[in-house]
């Protein structure tokens, strides 16, 4: 595998990446399962990512292969904190270290990019791989929001994780 990020673009959206968004099993965890996606709803999605000076758009790639995305939302935050989400939408790359691998790329990215102190994210405790990553990533598992979430009639627990990236700001 050769596992790079670049800012999405208006011709990385392809069918394929948009039927992610309507699998069950990918949105499992994520508030994007209430949402109906379409090719021209991501299109217009990417299209506002690239205008938004505050947010940035990572597609996870295998060479040329789109297999997930990671955002990063909050980069002109007062704070100095910035919350990340990741999905990896090709199945085939679940549980291959990739997701793990590339948060690990955008910490140097946000490191190198941004003068921001803490990057930032919250998981259902049930998604076990994306705690997963996040831990083998050095970030502190710093709370638990109690019956936070609410999917497929039940309550979920957050786990609210987080990574100081610049203690001199």
């Amino acid at each position: 595998m050769n596992i790079k990020l670049k800012i999405m673009q208006i011709s990385d959206v392809t069918q394929k990446y948009v039927d992610w968004f309507n699998d069950t099993d990918i949105l499992k965890y994520s508030n994007n399962q209430f949402r109906k996606f379409t090719l021209q709803g991501q299109i217009d999605y990417v299209t506002s990512c690239l205008k938004n000076s505050n947010k940035v758009l990572y597609g996870i790639f295998d060479d040329e292969f789109h297999i997930g995305n990671i955002c990063l939302e909050g980069l002109e935050s007062i704070h100095k904190k910035v919350e990340l989400t990741i999905v990896i939408g090709e199945k085939l790359y679940w549980n291959k270290g990739v997701g793990t691998l590339a948060v690990s790329k955008v910490i140097k990215l946000v490191k190198s990019n941004h003068k921001l102190h803490k990057i930032f994210c919250g998981v259902v405790e049930n998604n076990i791989g994306s705690g997963r990553i996040f831990e083998k990533n050095n970030f502190l598992l710093e709370g638990k929001r109690i019956d936070h979430i609410f999917f497929n009639e039940r309550f979920y627990n957050q786990l609210d994780y987080g990574l100081i990236i610049n203690h001199n700001l």
